[in-house]
């Protein structure tokens, strides 16, 4: 386990949302693809965050002021999920201050059919992590990424050092 120079982390503690919204490399196809973390999920539905999108190289930083539409799958969040997803977002064991959770209740075209309301986990990236990145112009990220010609890495997770 690691641990901060003033001692061991905290306790890790779930948010309480039944679902997260994933709007870059943790969406279908990214090279975090969140059925890497539990096999066999699928999306509920889809939604449309707005906030504005940046780019920090291999994957997307969205901050929640701003008025782009961004696009993000949605998926059920178990807690064993969403520790795997504070993993890779540098939020736990150690908190590399890039990304914060933020509760939204955006409405979402289910994959059964209809819209609704429901309350999703967003990681927000911070503003000290966005500053001076450029901004990226697409509502997908995941196709804007393909067509900037540097496609998909085939490599493996790219899981957070925490060292």
């Amino acid at each position: 386990m690691t641990t901060a120079p003033d001692g061991p982390a905290p306790a890790w503690q779930p948010c309480g949302a039944r679902w997260v919204a994933v709007y870059g490399t943790l969406r279908a196809g990214g090279v975090n693809d969140i059925a890497r973390l539990q096999p066999g999920i699928a999306p509920v539905g889809t939604t449309v965050l707005t906030g504005t999108l940046h780019d920090l190289g291999w994957y997307p930083g969205l901050c929640l002021h701003g008025t782009q539409p961004v696009l993000a799958e949605v998926y059920a969040l178990t807690p064993a999920l969403e520790q795997a997803l504070d993993g890779i977002e540098g939020l736990w064991p150690q908190d590399v201050s890039e990304y914060a959770k933020r509760l939204l209740t955006p409405p979402v075209a289910l994959a059964s059919g209809g819209t609704q309301a429901l309350r999703v986990l967003v990681y927000e990236a911070l503003p000290r992590a966005v500053r001076g990145t450029p901004v990226i112009e697409a509502s997908d990220w995941l196709a804007w990424f393909a067509r900037t010609g540097r496609g998909r890495r085939e490599t493996e997770f790219q899981l957070r050092s925490h060292g």
